[in-house]
């Protein structure tokens, strides 16, 4: 089987999303729970499209998405500045414990992934890994 770029990347991301919620299983979090709790400890108090555009959601998804995790008190959801057609999207302090678990989860096992690398090795694959996310996604990651 020759391993190349979409089959080393789909691998890569099923064998790192199973650890993610076998170690996160205590919280009994659904698929996608996880990345909007990491995206929002760096984004908190962001708008709902920011999130599905950061965590390449639909937008329906992430709607119901956050509908079950402000239903768990993981986040809360607010208008701002009288905006009714925008819902700007809070951590709870549930929700900020709850985030800096799955980063620290998340980094655990991405140390794991890495542990063969060298410091330049890392710094490499992650230049390679933003170009071929800009050739994937355009401007998202222009400048990153």
């Amino acid at each position: 089987m020759k391993l190349s770029y979409h089959y080393l990347m789909l691998l890569n991301q099923s064998a790192f999303q199973k650890q993610v919620y076998e170690h996160l299983e205590h919280l009994d979090m659904s698929i996608g729970q996880p990345k909007i709790l990491d995206f929002l400890l760096d984004e908190d108090g962001c708008i709902q499209k920011k999130i599905a555009i950061g965590c390449q959601i639909e937008p329906a998804s992430v709607t119901s998405i956050l509908a079950k995790m402000e239903k768990e008190e993981y986040v809360r959801r607010e208008q701002e500045g009288g905006n009714r057609r925008s819902l700007y999207v809070y951590l709870t302090p549930k929700g900020k414990e709850a985030a800096y678990e799955v980063r620290r989860v998340m980094e655990e096992i991405e140390e794991k992934a890495l542990k063969e690398l060298s410091k330049e090795e890392r710094e490499l694959l992650l230049t390679l890994l933003k170009k071929a996310n800009k050739g994937l996604l355009g401007s998202m990651f222009a400048g990153q």
